[in-house]
């Protein structure tokens, strides 16, 4: 297989995996009661989706096999291309979709701080610019959304690879096809001809 047949389901799969991630989020957002159990389906369906497209490409390695360092490494690039759609995601919502809950958590942050009374007006200004930085600026929130995703589905990955490894066939499985007409000759009524026997 190819690097760009690497490549190219990587980011086919990861983009859909992305998209899932996007969706339950964006259904979080909206039914905030629900979070918690849109949260762990969410949860769920990632890594079955993982799980699926890592065995999908495993099974194109029938001869070569399929290690546990390439099954990880498929669902880490998974990670990455996924990452990019739900980052994308997430600096619409931010953005534009959800502003006013993003600026309420971001408030609920600094107060939480604030009560704490262990930083001064000076720290709290610094905390709330990179904040508002890691959750309104397009490029940082790209970059977390990619690097919790990789890092998440590589945590995922560690488990799911030890059921989608190959072990390499130790035989080409098409010599084990025998036609009919060298079955026919080679046995009559399920016994061996004198043939064969010498």
């Amino acid at each position: 297989m190819s690097k760009n047949s690497f490549w190219n389901d990587a980011s086919r799969c990861g983009a859909i995996v992305g998209a899932v991630h996007a969706a339950f989020a964006c259904l979080g957002m909206c039914f905030t009661s629900m979070a918690l159990l849109i949260s762990l389906v969410a949860l769920v369906a990632q890594i079955w989706l993982l799980a699926r497209y890592a065995s999908r490409r495993s099974a194109l390695f029938v001869k070569e096999g399929f290690s546990y360092s390439q099954s990880l490494g498929f669902i880490v690039s998974m990670g990455l291309f996924a990452g990019v759609v739900s980052g994308a995601y997430e600096i619409v919502a931010s953005n534009f979709l959800f502003t006013e809950t993003y600026e309420s958590n971001l408030n609920n942050i600094l107060a939480v701080y604030s009560q704490l009374g262990t930083f001064d007006n000076a720290a709290l200004d610094s905390m709330s610019k990179l904040y508002r930085s890691m959750l309104f600026s397009p490029v940082p929130v790209l970059l977390t959304q990619v690097f919790s995703l990789v890092l998440s589905y590589g945590f995922y990955g560690l488990f799911i690879s030890i059921g989608t490894k190959r072990e390499p066939a130790l035989f080409d499985p098409e010599s084990y096809t025998v036609s009919e007409d060298e079955h026919d000759d080679r046995h009559d009524d399920g016994q061996t001809s004198e043939t064969d026997r010498r």
